[in-house]
């Protein structure tokens, strides 16, 4: 009976804390959270729809909990203008789970970063020369020449008679054209030719995002969970395979455009030329400009 007391002490402990940082600080609306799991079961699987849902029956600004981490969602652009630009200094830094440390290399990339001068540093190099309006309005020709070859796709095999009575997945198209826009004004080159063929670099690409996803989804409850993760311990193998397997891909790319601008003379606007002709101007180091270029690929 008395070692019975003692876990059933922690557990009253622990409740009466957490109920005493919610009474403490006012905290934004929102879903009622379970004891332990927080909101996580009411999180549907896409995740933005969930969010939006909840904006229209608790207003723009909602707390969601994530296991025992409270998080502040806001849902329209004026407050996203106010956390992102406004108040950056101040809401700049944030959590980061044990697969986000290492898939960022612990903030080298402009997602986690924590506020102070690397923060600074590749924040301009966002704003003033990857996103600049210059930039997207000279990158336009290729968003044009994707979502011509869709229509062309699906104008030949709406025609082709063989399709006749059959369906077309429209998301199909709209997968590809996605990739193929992600692709080129990121990495600079089309992965998958005219017949819809993936060549042995774009196979390699769609096998990192896919084995980064699963990495980060093993972790996924113990990482909001913390006295969990005795039961999770982090794969740091598989990590670390998955971090030389990405640089290895991503250097190789900018080493052919590397070539490329030393034999023509000029550097073209995708984005792997624009960080390789900043990094002096801007002091990037080499796991930097593979960071922002994985980070351009997830925006």
């Amino acid at each position: 009976m008395n070692l019975l007391l003692i876990p059933i002490s922690f557990i009253t402990l622990l409740l009466t804390y957490k109920i005493y940082q919610r009474l403490r600080f006012k905290l934004p609306p929102g879903p009622r959270p379970w004891p332990i799991v927080g909101n996580l079961y009411d999180v549907k699987p896409v995740r933005f729809r969930c969010f939006a849902e909840w904006a229209q029956a608790y207003g723009p600004i909602i707390s969601v909990w994530f296991g025992s981490t409270l998080n502040v969602i806001v849902s329209n652009t004026e407050l996203a203008k106010e956390v992102l630009k406004e108040n950056d200094q101040q809401l700049a830094d944030r959590h980061r789970s044990r697969s986000a440390a290492k898939f960022s290399r612990d903030g080298k990339d402009l997602i986690w970063a924590d506020y102070g001068p690397h923060y600074v540093k590749v924040r301009k190099v966002c704003t003033l020369e990857l996103f600049s309006p210059k930039r997207l309005e000279a990158l336009r020709p290729i968003r044009e020449d994707e979502v011509a070859a869709m229509v062309e796709s699906i104008f030949n095999d709406c025609t082709n008679p063989e399709n006749n009575g059959k369906t077309l997945m429209v998301k199909k198209y709209l997968g590809a054209v996605a990739f193929n826009n992600i692709t080129r004004l990121a990495f600079g080159k089309r992965f998958v030719n005219a017949e819809g063929v993936m060549d042995e670099q774009g196979l390699e690409f769609k096998a990192i995002v896919s084995n980064g996803l699963k990495l980060g989804a093993s972790l996924a409850m113990a990482e909001h969970i913390p006295w969990l993760r005795w039961m999770f311990p982090l794969e740091e193998d598989a990590f670390a395979k998955h971090g030389a397997r990405r640089d290895r891909l991503t250097r190789a790319i900018m080493e052919e455009h590397t070539l490329a601008r030393q034999t023509s003379g000029g550097a073209k606007q995708h984005f792997v030329d624009a960080l390789l002709t900043l990094k002096e101007k801007y002091d990037l180091s080499e796991d930097t400009i593979i960071g922002l270029l994985w980070v351009c690929n997830i925006l």
